[in-house]
């Protein structure tokens, strides 16, 4: 039985000169499992997708912080 939780760490920036334009991954970073999300967590895919696949596929948003045109976000899955 696995009891380990699985990570996902995202790196997103928003375009500074388009407040309209979405969130883009800079870089992801998995510890465990990101299915059957992890083909959306490509460099420069929109975060919302992201976000969105792995909200529905039983991971919570456990930290989000913007820096600047810049945010990290946090996801946990636990079994």
């Amino acid at each position: 039985m696995n009891n380990q939780p699985d990570i996902v760490v995202i790196i997103w920036r928003r375009n500074s000169d388009d407040r309209n334009a979405p969130r883009r991954i800079v870089q992801a970073a998995v510890i465990g499992s990101a299915n059957p999300c992890a083909d959306r967590l490509e460099q420069n895919d929109r975060f919302s997708r992201a976000q969105r696949c792995l909200l529905r596929n039983g991971f919570t948003r456990e930290f989000q912080e913007r820096f600047g045109d810049f945010g990290i976000s946090i996801f946990v899955r636990t079994s």
